[in-house]
């Protein structure tokens, strides 16, 4: 009886990957949409703002306790009273990472301008935490650096907004489709990382000020920030490899592969000293306006 050795197809393989991947995603892309819905968006908006207050008043009380009954707060935090902004910003701070995550699946190029944003938001934060009553020069302070940077980001971003193309990739529109959906079903994940890194660093940040009222130990950029920055350079890496089986412009490649090293100077800049940390943030934010002008002139440069 004659054998005959059947060996498996890869483009069989590869087909029947792609069918699974496809099924995941249709069943995983309505969660999806229900978690970045414009509904949710404005219910989350407004549950920060009346976190934020409900922050703000919390402080104010935890200062006014620790200035005329001494419970031994933090200096850190509860020092000043202009310290108590600090608390309702952090709460900003984490609305303005919802809002990149929710605009991440229909703009690579707005995510990151609001990666740049939410790190001149941290320098202005880290602003209220450092100030003092010290006759130094300002140039001197503690908060110099943070506030040189938090305004240089601020006007790089202005050239970045400007430069931007308000333009859909170039794609068929079934690919196009397809590509949206990847990155919405990313993003929702994403989303849900957010909520439990949120819970958790709140957790840590709360045990360290009852455990370590005199002085804290806990940076809370290296808690939530550090990790989030970490785990959105994966999503970035990730969508930067599937962009590759839709996207056939050179110029947006080399722009989001541009974003991603940016991202990584951003996310290097995180609990490093505050001049390190300058040099950092605008090289990447010079790097983005770079990479979307490089982007712009590049086709052009192609033709000839």
């Amino acid at each position: 009886m004659l054998m005959v050795n059947k060996e498996p197809n890869p483009s069989m393989s590869c087909l029947h990957g792609v069918y699974a991947t496809n099924y995941l995603l249709d069943k995983l892309d309505p969660i999806a949409k229900g978690l970045l819905s414009p509904l949710i968006k404005k219910r989350m908006e407004k549950g920060f703002v009346s976190f934020a207050l409900f922050a703000f008043f919390v402080h104010l009380a935890l200062y006014i306790l620790n200035k005329y009954v001494a419970l031994d707060l933090p200096s850190t935090l509860f020092s000043s009273p202009l310290q108590i902004l600090y608390t309702p910003f952090s709460v900003v701070l984490v609305a303005e990472i919802y809002l990149l995550v929710y605009y991440l699946p229909s703009s690579f190029g707005r995510s990151m301008g609001k990666q740049i944003e939410i790190i001149a938001l941290i320098e202005i934060r880290t602003v209220f935490k450092d100030l003092d009553n010290t006759s130094t020069w300002p140039w001197e302070a503690a908060f110099f650096p943070h506030i040189l940077s938090a305004l240089l980001l601020g006007g790089i971003l202005v050239i970045f907004y400007r430069v931007l193309p308000q333009q859909v990739a170039r794609m068929e529109e079934n690919d196009l489709q397809h590509f949206v959906r990847f990155k919405r079903v990313l993003a929702a994940a994403l989303m849900l990382f957010l909520l439990v890194l949120s819970a958790y660093a709140l957790s840590l940040w709360s045990y360290d000020i009852v455990i370590h009222p005199d002085h804290l130990r806990m940076d809370p950029n290296t808690v939530f920030y550090t990790e989030f920055f970490t785990t959105l350079i994966l999503v970035d890496v990730l969508i930067l490899v599937v962009s590759l089986r839709y996207l056939h412009d050179f110029g947006q490649v080399i722009r989001n592969s541009g974003f991603i090293v940016a991202t990584v100077m951003l996310r290097r800049a995180l609990g490093i000293e505050p001049w390190h940390a300058f040099a950092y943030e605008v090289n990447a934010a010079i790097l983005a306006v770079l990479m979307v002008l490089l982007q712009r002139y590049l086709p052009r440069r192609s033709k000839t």
